[in-house]
């Protein structure tokens, strides 16, 4: 278990790590005030609460007939590509990280849909974050993690797979990645020098591709969350993904769907939950970790104003 210092903010992208790891941000100032909302917003368990002249921000799933041979997350996308864009031009968002040891941590993330991104340990803190200018790094990252997400939703899959796999590759990597295909299960290695070196050790046999594409889409749907469109081409994403397996549930009395990714993609389960009706994520949960969800469309203004 890493030190509280250690945890919350990003996650680590070292092919075959497969798992998120939260930390929290380092040489973070603190100022006092509040935010508000004026679209998305949901409760701690992923409810969905009333918002006035919110329809827009919501998929209009009454009266809507599927064809029966669309999947629960097929339908839900295509209800979610065709949602427009909510009011609002940030998205905050608390993660309620719960421990398997008991330890509780609660943070705070402002994404601007330029991509700037702020954070702070309370939600009074980000006034202060945002009118000193004080975004997060990893910025190049984020915007091309959320714009793959975005072409997903209604553009070549394949195309937005590659751009979603390779978001935090930079311009000129010293190794060229590989793209492999979804769910392909790579060789094991056979080269006598390496298998001399890890004597004894197993090799999870990761695809490499799914793994980024995976935690990267994790990225993606923190980051745009209050955006439908992300929200559609994540799940178009995971869901091309055959061993993410998608499953209906409820939680706290809601509809929602369980998307679960194991190998290749992944070293051990890993469960995305995300509401049925909005694609709004509720929670994940990994091997010692359960992070909770709460997403609200904002205005930056707002948010340096202090009003909420």
């Amino acid at each position: 278990m890493k030190h509280v210092s250690e945890q919350v903010q990003s996650h680590e992208r070292k092919p075959g790590r497969g798992r998120m790891v939260w930390r929290v941000g380092a040489g973070v100032s603190f100022a006092a005030a509040a935010v508000a909302a004026v679209a998305v917003a949901t409760s701690g368990s992923g409810t969905q609460a009333p918002v006035a002249g919110n329809a827009a921000a919501l998929p209009a799933t009454a009266g809507t007939v599927a064809p029966a041979q669309e999947t629960p997350l097929v339908q839900l996308v295509g209800y979610l590509s065709k949602a427009e864009q909510p009011k609002g031009d940030a998205t905050l968002l608390l993660r309620d990280q719960v421990y398997d040891n008991g330890l509780k941590v609660d943070v705070w993330d402002l994404h601007a849909d330029n991509g700037t991104y702020f954070f702070a340990k309370k939600k009074s803190g980000l006034p202060g974050q945002v009118k000193g200018g004080h975004k997060q790094a990893d910025e190049a990252g984020r915007i091309k993690a959320v714009a793959a997400a975005k072409k997903a939703a209604n553009g070549d899959l394949n195309a937005a797979r590659k751009d979603m796999a390779w978001a935090y590759v930079p311009k000129n990597p010293k190794v060229k990645p590989t793209l492999e295909g979804p769910g392909v299960v790579p060789p094991t290695p056979t080269d006598a020098a390496i298998l001399k070196k890890v004597k004894g050790a197993t090799f999870p046999q990761l695809n490499t591709t799914d793994n980024w594409v995976w935690n990267n889409s994790m990225d993606a749907l923190r980051d745009g969350a209050g955006s439908p469109a992300v929200r559609a081409g994540v799940l178009r994403l995971l869901g091309q993904m055959p061993e993410v397996k998608v499953a209906k549930g409820t939680y706290r009395g809601q509809a929602v769907l369980n998307l679960t990714a194991g190998t290749p993609a992944t070293m051990t389960a890993e469960t995305l939950t995300v509401d049925a009706a909005t694609g709004l994520p509720i929670k994940y949960s990994s091997d010692g970790v359960t992070i909770n969800y709460t997403v609200t469309r904002v205005t930056l203004a707002d948010v340096a104003k202090g009003k909420f």
